[in-house]
């Protein structure tokens, strides 16, 4: 059996996290998207999708804000500052 290189199995997880967020997301599902975008946040910070997870949880929030929904995106923008702060 192969040795795996040091680190891909976070690299693995967060890939899947970012995936897993990405399909609730396009299916409309964006509360459920943000389960795994914000443990993928917390958990591997340092990651490249935490960036990109970063940038969809920013984007729901904005919608929802544009949408009227202020307490929801105002929850969704504490909830992502906790996980920053997991860091």
């Amino acid at each position: 059996m192969a040795k795996q290189k040091k680190g891909s199995v976070p690299e693995a997880i967060s890939a899947s996290l970012l995936r897993m967020g990405a399909a609730l997301d396009e299916q409309g599902m964006v509360h459920q998207a943000l389960t795994p975008y914000l443990k993928l946040i917390t958990r591997y910070p340092d990651s490249q999708e935490a960036s990109v997870a970063t940038e969809r949880v920013l984007a729901i929030a904005e919608d929802m804000r544009q949408r009227g929904q202020n307490h929801t995106a105002m929850a969704v923008f504490d909830r992502l500052e906790a996980a920053h702060q997991g860091w």
